[in-house]
């Protein structure tokens, strides 16, 4: 059975190394989530076998609903909050760590909906409230107004964005040197993965 892109259940030796956790994350991730979703927007290389793909054009909505849930993801691998609106937070604050920069009231406030708003409203309603495709200023992936509390969101950028920071993310794991973020991380894909 495939448990990722290049990965099958039986070629891989239990109990799994803290590398081959990593490896298994970081393949799912990108070849069945930020991949696929960069695919849909702009087209390129299918992982495995470089054939070329066209991008599908409004396929802008669909790539939000494969992406958002990345945030959450973040959150919790590296055990930076607790409950799903928090480690989408915080989640989304790792990813874009910029936002540390933006004033409180409208850092709250974009994250609430990008939450409550995009993610939510994506998955329980297949629609967005408040939220819209677009290019934001200066190759951004998000832009909010907060005098009219409108959130923009490129689906060409942010699937790039979500992958450069899985590559960023991945190298800091391989870090035998960062012991407790490897940790959480460990923590996180045992629980989810159904072995200790």
């Amino acid at each position: 059975m495939l448990i990722s892109w290049i990965h099958q259940d039986t070629g891989l030796k239990w109990p799994l190394s803290t590398e081959t956790k990593i490896d298994i994350f970081y393949h799912q991730t990108l070849g069945w989530q930020l991949h696929v979703a960069d695919l849909l927007s702009n087209g390129g290389e299918e992982l495995g076998n470089a054939r070329k793909v066209e991008s599908i054009n409004h396929s802008g909505f669909a790539v939000l609903q494969i992406c958002l849930s990345y945030f959450e993801t973040i959150g919790k691998c590296r055990a930076l909050a607790s409950g799903s609106r928090a480690n989408f937070r915080a989640g989304a604050q790792d990813v874009f760590p910029e936002l540390g920069k933006v004033p409180q009231k409208v850092r709250e406030d974009l994250l609430n909906i990008l939450y409550g708003d995009a993610r939510c409203a994506l998955y329980h309603n297949s629609r967005t409230r408040g939220v819209g495709l677009g290019q934001p200023p200066n190759d951004e992936a998000i832009a909010y107004d907060p005098l009219q509390q409108k959130l923009i969101i490129n689906p060409h950028r942010l699937p790039k964005v979500l992958k450069s920071h899985l590559e960023r993310y991945r190298t800091e794991l391989l870090d035998s040197n960062n012991v407790l973020l490897r940790q959480h991380f460990e923590e996180w894909f045992d629980k989810d993965f159904g072995h200790k």
